[in-house]
């Protein structure tokens, strides 16, 4: 492996002018052949710029040739001529410590200062990754790709995750190829999964066209017709935003005392000691006791206007407790689900270990969906604030769509999602509870989310507004790369931040099996007709129901 990073026949330029965050050199040749490799200067090329200040590690991020007038003497007198210049602005990176790439520079280049291309070895060395010692670190890239790219698990997943990409980007195998890698490499992980179009269970042994058992054994896909989340584990603020009450009335009196009376009641059926009993406490009571109870409480008021606001509780609780849609909410009432059985069954933490849980949520109203993502959300970060030990078990959200429950906005709808969420932004990290948020438009989802996020994957970005919004949030350094966003391939992605040392391309690993993300065949299905078995009364059965099991 070659030790220096000042390779004498890869020095193609001197620097001619310096400032905070580029560096703008003169070329003497933009090709050159080492070792049989030829290097060039390109965008996105590792370069060194290597002097008496030290090793500075930069990226190329414009390459142009300028023309140039120059007066000469002649025989013939003064004439003017073209001088054609071969200009390159680089981005500053960091430097090179011991031999090992570190972010952040002590002293910048001067200028005349030599410049150097770097070769996949000299990257590697900077890199300084040796899978047999460094655990860490996991592959994401295809075995057969010349330029193989390590992610840094803890940082990835502890410090919150962006991935970012259009519609028919790639996204979404992107994130199954993260997932497929970080399954093959670590025996024990711990990701819940918000799966808002059923899309990635394909991707983990759920389809029988393409198995997989292995990611099969150590999945749980929980199917719409299966996910609950028990009403009984909603705070105050989320049981009001659910069943549509209005807290700022004297309804939010009326409910405190009637649900904390059931709930005192059945802590002490449990023999729950030692405990202070609140309305946000997570243990069962039975709603159709509530609704009973508040019906009582109606009758025995002497006047109208002291039944009405109890009309009006009753006539919400009841329009919900009856709503199909709503029936997640409402399965569990005869198994009195404990938080504990609850989390063995979300988490995967029961004797048969599940180590990815994937939440299938395409059923949910989508007026509810933003609350349902932010109990969930909230009864994770509970779990793990309430962990002494953070590392016991680390838990990594993918928050699939994040656009559609976190918005930048300030709608009223959101704001229980997003007020979990950007709890879990801010504050995750210390308690062993990150993000990964993924979304076709970031310029919609809160900034206070994707702010806090320490590692930035940008597959292809067509929007202005998007690229603007990702443009703010990477250094001033690594601002330009976004401009060649537009045009990165399928599955190809521009990865910066903490996860990486040194900011690229990377082109993904195809997922193996793939997720049900693919494009709709449109010359099959308009070549063949409808299937032999297409019920169109089913279909506006399922319809009527607001109930997506097939």
């Amino acid at each position: 492996m070659t030790s220096s990073l000042r390779e004498q026949s890869l020095n193609f330029g001197k620097i001619k002018e310096v400032d905070g965050s580029s560096i703008i050199l003169h070329a003497e040749y933009l090709e050159c052949e080492f070792e049989n490799v030829k290097h060039c200067a390109e965008v996105g090329a590792y370069v060194n710029c290597g002097g008496a200040h030290g090793n500075t590690i930069c990226t190329i991020s414009k390459v142009q040739i300028t023309e140039v007038e120059k007066t000469i003497k002649s025989s013939a007198g003064f004439e003017i001529v073209r001088e054609e210049r071969k200009v390159v602005t680089l981005s500053i990176l960091g430097c090179a410590i011991a031999g090992k790439f570190s972010r952040g520079v002590k002293r910048l280049p001067t200028i005349n200062c030599d410049t150097y291309f770097l070769s996949s070895d000299q990257v590697n060395q900077l890199i300084g990754i040796s899978l047999e010692e460094d655990k860490e670190h996991f592959c994401v890239t295809d075995v057969s790709d010349d330029n193989q790219t390590y992610l840094n698990l803890d940082k990835l997943m502890g410090r919150h995750t962006a991935i970012l990409g259009t519609t028919g980007s790639g996204k979404s195998c992107t994130v199954a190829s993260i997932v497929q890698s970080v399954l093959t490499s670590y025996e024990c992980p711990r990701i819940l999964f918000f799966d808002i179009h059923n899309e990635y269970p394909s991707a983990f042994g759920y389809n029988a066209a393409f198995p997989n058992e292995n990611f099969k054994n150590r999945t749980n896909a929980i199917p719409w017709s299966d996910f609950t989340l028990p009403y009984w584990f909603l705070d105050l603020e989320e049981f009001f935003g659910v069943y549509n009450l209005e807290p700022g009335s004297n309804q939010k009196a009326i409910i405190i005392s009637a649900i904390t009376v059931l709930k005192e009641a059945e802590a002490k059926k449990q023999n729950i000691d030692e405990i202070v009993v609140s309305a946000d406490t997570p243990i069962f009571f039975n709603i159709d006791d509530l609704i009973n109870n508040l019906v009582k409480e109606k009758d025995s008021q002497s006047n109208a206007t002291a039944k009405k606001p109890y009309e009006s509780i009753v006539l919400k609780l009841q329009s919900v407790r009856h709503d199909t849609r709503y029936s997640f909410l409402h399965r569990e009432i005869d198994k009195e689900t404990s938080i504990v059985d609850y989390f063995e069954l979300m988490l995967g933490l029961s004797e048969s270990e599940r180590f990815l849980n994937i939440l299938d949520l395409s059923g949910l109203p989508a007026e509810v969906r933003a609350v349902c993502v932010g109990v969930i959300s909230r009864l994770c970060f509970d779990f793990k604030y309430w962990d002494l030990d953070p590392e016991n078990i680390p838990l990594n959200l993918v928050l699939e769509e994040a656009h559609t429950y976190i918005p930048e906005d300030s709608d009223s709808r959101f704001n229980i999602s997003k007020e979990r969420v950007e709890r879990i932004a801010k504050e995750g990290r210390k308690y062993g509870i990150g993000l990964t948020v993924v979304t076709q438009r970031p310029s919609n989802v809160s900034t206070t989310v994707l702010s806090q996020c320490g590692t930035y994957i940008a597959l292809r970005l067509t929007n202005d507004l998007d690229q603007n919004k990702i443009k703010r949030l990477l250094p001033d350094t690594l601002a330009g790369q976004v401009d060649f966003l537009p045009s990165l391939r399928d599955g190809e992605a521009f990865v910066s931040g903490d996860s990486i040392n040194l900011p690229r391309k990377v082109q993904f690993r195809e997922p193996n099996p793939m997720p049900k993300s693919n494009d709709v065949k449109y010359h099959k299905s308009w070549k063949t007709g409808k299937p032999d078995n297409y019920s169109l009364k089913k279909l506006v059965e399922s319809w009527h129901k607001q109930d997506k099991i097939k």
